[in-house]
């Protein structure tokens, strides 16, 4: 074998190689205990008290498997008057590491734990770090701007939220048959 063929051979084999996959393995696909951890600091702060720790624990942990099982590329329903259908981006979860990781440092520089700091400190360390990102209203899902108001869309735009706001199990995102709906519900456990 001519030393030219051989190259022109691995010249080819390397075009069609998946680099593009390669690159978008080495992005982390998931958050890691010590940004679970934060997060699970944060959530209360953000989330309705009526959930307490465990309940504020549970949707750290739904949105955590959220953020794993994300995949970039997928198909989403396109709005009313618009013909394209929109995809999903990138894996926000190396932005979610940084900004837990931004939200921690900040927090103890002035407290040992989040949980050390007043609300009113909780809050102002929220409300500059969502200003620092560009963050003005609550997506209407997770959008990956911004881990805080992706936790918060992720929640109160869910059926459990929307439940707990009316004291009823009205399980807004569940298919159910329409005989239901014209029952009121019933309430809550």
């Amino acid at each position: 074998m001519k030393r030219r063929t051989l190259l022109q051979w691995l010249a080819a084999g390397a075009a069609i190689l998946p680099f593009e996959r390669v690159r978008l393995l080495a992005q982390p696909r998931e958050l890691t205990p010590e940004a679970l951890a934060t997060l699970r600091e944060i959530a209360p702060t953000l989330l309705p008290s009526s959930l307490g720790t465990a309940g504020a624990s549970a949707v750290v942990d739904r949105f955590a498997a959220w953020v794993r099982d994300y995949r970039e590329g997928a198909p989403l329903a396109h709005g009313y008057g618009h013909p394209r259908l929109a995809r999903t981006g990138p894996t926000p979860a190396s932005r979610y590491l940084s900004q837990l990781a931004d939200l921690d440092a900040a927090a103890r520089a002035k407290a040992p734990t989040w949980g050390a700091l007043d609300l009113e400190a909780r809050r102002s360390l929220l409300d500059v770090s969502l200003t620092k990102a560009g963050v003005r209203n609550l997506p209407s899902r997770p959008m990956g701007q911004h881990v805080v108001a992706d936790l918060m869309a992720f929640y109160f735009r869910s059926s459990a939220a929307n439940d707990l706001c009316y004291n009823a199990q009205i399980r807004r995102e569940i298919c159910r048959p329409i005989a239901i709906t014209t029952k009121r519900p019933a309430p809550l456990g």
